[in-house]
Parts: C-alpha cells; structure tokens; sequence
C-alpha cells in the first residue's frame, strides 16, 4: 500500500528500502528483487557470522544474478566506493548491534551508497542495518548517535517491541522533539522511492510515532 510520510529523504531517482529483522516466510527481499532493474551488480555488505553466504544463497534462490560482497573493513576507498556505486542494487545486513556497521560506514561509503542511489540503485537494509540510515539512532546503552541520515528527521528501530516501550518515546522526544520513530516488525519493511512514493512491503506493522504537544502519538501505515 501507499501512505504519506511525515519526514523526508535523499531526492534521488532509486528506492531505499527499511526492513525489519529478517522473515524466511517473507517476501520482501523477492519484492526488493523484483524493483531491480538489472542495469547493475548486486553487491552485499554483510556483518553476520557466516560472511553474507546465507543471504546470497537465499537471494540466488529468488533468481538474483551473482553478486559480490564488499567488504568495508579490507578493501581500500578506491575499491569500496567504486563496487558501490555502480551496482543497481546493495543488500545490507547486520544481524548484531548496528555500531559496527555504523562504524565502518565511513565517508567514502555513504556518498558511494548516495551515487547509487542518485544513479537509480534499491539500497535495502535488513534488520538492525536499518538503524542507521536515519538521521539518528539509539545504540545499546541508550544514547542517541547521528546516522547515515538518508532518512531525515527519523530514528529508526528495527526492534520495534522496544519501540513500543513509552518510556522510550518520551527519552527520545525529549531530546529530539521533532523527530518521527519508525517501528519495523519482523516481516515489514517500509519502501521508500522517487517523488515522494511510500510502500509498505510484508505482513508486519510499520508504525511512525510522532511527538505531540501533550504525548506521542502514532501512525500507522
């Protein structure tokens, strides 16, 4: 379905694609799959134990074409930010704490991972991954990080039995009083496209808490 959205996004004429933890019984990497063009590789960024291979298998599978996994921890800038921006579609995946990831995200890779964007790419980040593409997002003890910020104005859970907690709300909306949480239930994702197209994806809620005068409020869509 479609669905207004209460905050914005890098302009560009590719999807970017927030998914919740992983389902084996979703569709939503077959649907990210399907809005490939095939102008490009497909190239993987994965921080899960077995390198990716699960991902990769399960996506050639679903009738991917070979890809390659860059890895943003041995390849040099030069490498890293050629192999991504010129796929037409990157699969991010970080099953753990998304510091890591966030971590090794340097600058060379968040304006490879713009230019594929700009260039036409679906960017889907799986499960934690999608923590960091907001403006913000919170880490394990509770504090409040600047993110890759290809969402403005958002922090972003991917745990969102967290992001129901009221407590948690009322912290972040405290200190950031303008920004909307986006919640991703296992099995959702929420798809977001050029002019200004919003999809949700799967069988799981996506839900946008927004910050009131009197309390949090929230949308679902």
């Amino acid at each position: 379905m479609s669905a207004a959205a209460p905050f914005s996004w890098l302009d560009s004429i590719g999807w970017l694609v927030l998914s919740g933890p992983p389902d084996a019984l979703s569709e939503i990497r077959a649907q990210a799959l399907s809005r490939y063009d095939g102008s490009g590789a497909i190239a993987y960024i994965s921080l899960a134990g077995d390198f990716g291979d699960a991902l990769m298998d399960d996506m050639a599978e679903l009738g991917a074409p070979a890809g390659y996994l860059v890895d943003l921890e041995a390849g040099d800038n030069n490498e890293i930010y050629e192999r991504l921006a010129a796929a037409g579609m990157i699969v991010i995946e970080a099953p753990q704490d998304p510091a890591l990831l966030e971590r090794l995200t340097t600058q060379t890779a968040r304006s490879a991972l713009k230019s594929a964007l700009e260039r036409g790419a679906l960017i889907l980040f799986e499960g934690v991954a999608a923590a960091i593409a907001g403006e913000h997002w919170l880490n394990a003890s509770g504090d409040l990080i600047a993110g890759l910020n290809l969402v403005q104005n958002t922090l972003i859970v991917a745990r969102p039995d967290s992001a129901k907690s009221g407590e948690l709300k009322g912290h972040i909306h405290h200190d950031l009083p303008e920004v909307s949480i986006i919640g991703l239930a296992r099995g959702a994702a929420l798809a977001l496209g050029p002019a200004r197209r919003v999809e949700t994806w799967g069988d799981g809620e996506v839900t946008i808490s927004l910050p009131s005068p009197a309390r949090p409020t929230t949308q679902r869509l």
